[in-house]
């Protein structure tokens, strides 16, 4: 089943649908599924008729039905890429996050604007860091 041709409440009916089926195939009922995963036995009844619930509650539903294995696959090309660049030693083509610039308002522009340079080493080590995946 392709979800890019479905709409999201499709998606979702289709998710809630395979939580149920997951269920009854390893013969729980729900109560014995809402012990399992640490939830409410309203919270697994929400999700199996396509109520909203959070990411976390899905998480304790797929460990309910030890089914936490299934979420590597999610987004996993990236992680896929990243290993790969290791392995042959190549950089990543990191995408660099370029911000937008402020609009100036009349108000502002007639203000004097300060004339600072910029050490060039700061400008280097920020792209390295960019480019390296640095979180601050």
């Amino acid at each position: 089943m392709k979800f890019n041709t479905m709409s999201d409440s499709e998606i979702i009916a289709d998710l809630c649908c395979r939580i149920k089926d997951a269920r009854i195939e390893q013969r729980l009922s729900q109560i014995d599924l809402a012990e399992r995963s640490g939830l409410g036995i309203a919270t697994i009844k929400r999700a199996e008729m396509g109520g909203s619930v959070t990411l976390s509650t899905l998480i304790c539903i797929l460990r309910g039905l030890n089914r936490l294995h299934q979420l590597e696959g999610v987004l996993f090309d990236t992680e896929v890429r990243a290993f790969n660049a290791q392995i042959s030693g190549e950089r990543q083509n990191t995408p660099l996050r370029i911000r937008k610039r402020a609009v100036i308002t009349a108000d502002e522009t007639e203000k004097p604007l300060l004339d600072k340079k910029v050490d060039p080493t700061a400008v280097d080590w920020y792209i390295s860091a960019a480019e390296n995946n640095v979180i601050w």
